[in-house]
């Protein structure tokens, strides 16, 4: 019973993670990451919440190295491909020419 609980908590403390992950994205493009790397760069940002989420949470002590760390890039996976496809419908959604169009 404890195993579901905690395995919704862990689904739910993800949904932040989609909204951040494509701001973060962005903020890296602004930088100067390339359009190509946008979705290598969710992947990465993904699973470095997820890393730094267990340290904030204190689920360090006495854990099995390897569960985690696949927890972590599974997750990353996961989580990285939702933001990427939410960061690809905002393109769908907003259009990229915000000028008048002309109507002539």
């Amino acid at each position: 019973m404890t195993d579901t609980i905690h395995d919704s908590l862990e689904l739910a403390a993800g949904i932040p993670i989609v909204v951040i992950v494509p701001a973060l994205v962005e903020l890296a493009k602004r930088q100067g990451l390339p359009d190509r790397f946008a979705g290598i760069g969710a992947l990465v940002i993904a699973t470095v919440l997820l890393v730094l989420g267990d340290v904030a949470l204190g689920r360090m002590a006495g854990i099995d190295w390897g569960v985690r760390i696949a927890t972590w890039v599974l997750g990353g996976i996961v989580y990285g491909l939702a933001a990427a496809g939410l960061y690809s419908q905002r393109g769908i959604l907003l259009p990229r020419d915000r000028s008048i169009p002309d109507v002539s």
